[in-house]
């Protein structure tokens, strides 16, 4: 990869919070839509703490991307109660019910895709996607910088679309590879 490469795809990993190992390969793609794309490489996962408010019967933001090991808080901005879960199968969860304030957390330890609701307002979605390696929240266009060497799975989650994957072989510790169809 020459180096306008290498710099575009750091400028793409820093613009999506992508924690930058020391080196490492880039896997570059393209989405049919805006969602969530990431690549299998525990190596490069570093929890954190975010939050996913209830404010006005809604969840803010309605999509949050975590590292596995990050912990979520729900805080209630509504003076009334809500009771925030998910039946989802990689990290099912139900903090019950709680008024205003600074909420209940929880931790996430399994990647995949969250469909999180209320029980008490039917309306109210949103949707938390447990990463386990370099993602990207994108638009279209995306690079995975600093992935290790080897067969790695290339995940990918949309609202209309789901999820899915594509499995690419990294040959070089520092080239990089571009999957042959769109996500």
């Amino acid at each position: 990869m020459n180096l306008r490469g290498v710099l575009a795809a750091w400028c793409v990993a820093m613009s999506a919070g992508v924690a930058l190992p020391a080196a490492g390969a880039t896997i570059v793609g393209q989405l049919y839509e805006p969602g969530v794309v990431w690549v299998t490489d525990a190596s490069a996962i570093h929890p954190t703490t975010e939050e996913m408010r209830n404010t006005g019967k809604a969840f803010v933001p309605q999509l949050l991307v975590v590292p596995v090991g990050s912990t979520v808080r729900f805080p209630n901005d509504d003076p009334f109660f809500h009771s925030i879960f998910s039946a989802s199968d990689a990290d099912p969860f139900d903090i019950g019910f709680y008024p205003s304030g600074p909420g209940k957390e929880e931790t996430f330890e399994h990647p995949g895709v969250l469909d999180v609701r209320c029980h008490i307002h039917a309306l109210m979605h949103a949707n938390i996607v447990v990463v386990d390696g370099p993602f990207a929240q994108t638009d279209s266009t995306f690079a995975l910088t600093h992935v290790d060497p080897g067969e790695r799975v290339v995940h990918a989650w949309s609202l209309s679309r789901g999820y899915r994957t594509a499995t690419v072989r990294i040959r070089e510790p520092d080239g990089a590879v571009s999957l042959r169809r769109s996500l």
